[in-house]
């Protein structure tokens, strides 16, 4: 099985030789867990080996995305410059605007932009930030289902590796936002925020891994500047 580095020092060992390529990997967690900064090591990881990056933001405008990573050392104008990194903000399709005068939202539009921006960039590495606002509170669950499932093997057939970040509410023992998308996806990270002795500590759980011997253990992790996400033992 062809494997790829997760750019996040020490996961590749927790995954038995990084992730398989060409699947969709969940990276679950609350708030603040650092799923952003996780995703966008991932990208830049493909990008010192010469694959090309799409990071898809939902939630966040470009510019934040690159002043908040570049206060912790991580530089993304450089690989966007190169044109190695591109970033598509689909912000504009969530707008409060459209909510108000309550227009529906074409799902088909979205999955059908989004396939032909990878497309057009040659990505091999994609990240949805997060997969949430992609999945509409109208839709059926066997509807929402299917269509989680059109857009993972769209990236699939693409050939990309995919990161899908899902935030979860705080205190719940969820993986996803609504409960569906983990079934979909080959694999799930759960990133944490325990209390031990008084201090608050950053987890990682490879909880899910389809293909890989993975460890159970949780892992405590730190988000270092010039380094980003760390793994240290298990808590």
């Amino acid at each position: 099985m062809n494997r790829i580095s997760s750019g996040i020092e020490g996961l590749d060992r927790i995954l038995g030789g990084g992730f398989p390529k060409g699947r969709a990997y969940l990276i679950a967690g609350e708030p603040g867990c650092g799923k952003t900064i996780f995703s966008i090591q991932y990208l830049l990881e493909g990008i010192s080996k010469g694959e090309k990056g799409v990071f898809i933001t939902i939630d966040e405008k470009p510019q934040h995305l690159i002043e908040d990573v570049q206060s912790i050392g991580i530089d993304l104008e450089t690989p966007l410059a190169k044109g190695q990194l591109q970033i598509l903000d689909v912000t504009t399709y969530f707008n409060s605007v459209d909510i108000q005068e309550n227009t529906q939202i074409n799902t088909e539009r979205i999955i059908e932009d989004i396939l032909r921006f990878i497309q057009e960039s040659g990505a091999e590495r994609v990240a949805i930030d997060p997969i949430a606002p992609l999945i509409f509170a109208d839709q059926k669950r066997p509807e929402i289902n299917q269509y989680i499932r059109n857009l993972i093997f769209i990236l699939e057939q693409q050939g990309c590796t995919s990161l899908l970040a899902s935030y979860v509410p705080v205190g719940s023992n969820k993986v996803s936002h609504h409960g569906i998308e983990e079934f979909s996806a080959s694999g799930i990270i759960v990133l944490g925020l325990e209390k031990k002795n008084g201090s608050t500590v950053r987890t990682l759980w490879a909880r899910k891994m389809r293909g890989c011997q993975n460890e159970l253990s949780v892992y405590g992790f730190e988000i270092i500047e010039n380094r980003g996400i760390v793994i240290r033992q298990p808590v």
